[in-house]
């Protein structure tokens, strides 16, 4: 599982296989809890103003998947 973490977001990002986006809250301490993992959902993004920020995670999540072979990508 390959974790990306950007400065401001308090959270961090992960995608499964086939691409699903997921994040996880970064609680005071710095703890992951991997029990609150969720989905993202990017109609809740376009009323906060992350969207385009989280879309680049997204991508850059993908290429790291693709270059470390964890990545399917339908044809």
């Amino acid at each position: 599982m390959i974790l990306y973490t950007p400065e401001d977001h308090g959270c961090a990002y992960t995608i499964d296989s086939e691409g699903t986006l997921y994040y996880i809250p970064i609680h005071s301490n710095g703890i992951l809890n991997f029990g609150e993992m969720c989905e993202v959902d990017y109609d809740d993004l376009r009323d906060c103003g992350y969207e385009d920020d989280v879309k680049e995670v997204h991508e850059k999540l993908i290429a790291m998947s693709k270059s470390a072979g964890e990545y399917y990508q339908v044809a």
